[in-house]
């Protein structure tokens, strides 16, 4: 039993990395344009902000492209959990708790359209590095 509860603090501590606690939405166009510039970001100040990403890929030049997706650490962590014996408590908070991010977030896109925000949030994040491991672009 104790090793569930390490083993559950350990994926919350890795689901946590994709979100911000000040209710800054880390998936937005804003945020974006503020913390992730182009020749002047690193893959460490990345990493710092998001994690390690969901997927990665590298081209032939040597770039590296990155791919972030705002509830793929709680889904990771939902399915990993599933292959614990005696763990299914911890798979199904964490299926409850991507179901509640996923109902919050449709509750912000909601509160936006009604009050005319044109900001724009993405479920889905994408960043070049080039081979000095420094951004070269992103889009959402």
């Amino acid at each position: 039993m104790g090793r569930c509860i390490f083993f559950l603090l350990a994926i919350l501590s890795v689901a946590g990395c994709s979100t911000s606690g000040t209710g800054e939405d880390k998936f937005s166009a804003s945020y974006l344009k503020a913390h992730i510039v182009p020749n002047k970001t690193t893959q460490a100040e990345v990493q710092s902000i998001y994690g390690v990403p969901d997927n990665q890929s590298v081209d032939s030049d040597g770039d590296v492209s990155w791919i972030y997706r705002k509830n793929g650490n709680l889904s990771t962590a939902s399915s990993v959990a599933n292959y614990i014996p005696g763990a299914n408590a911890i798979s199904s908070a964490l299926g409850m708790a991507s179901s509640a991010s996923t109902a919050s977030d449709a509750a912000t896109k909601a509160s936006a359209k009604m009050s005319g925000s044109t900001e724009y949030h993405a479920d889905t994040l994408f960043i070049r590095f080039n081979s000095n491991k420094i951004v070269s672009s992103w889009h959402m």
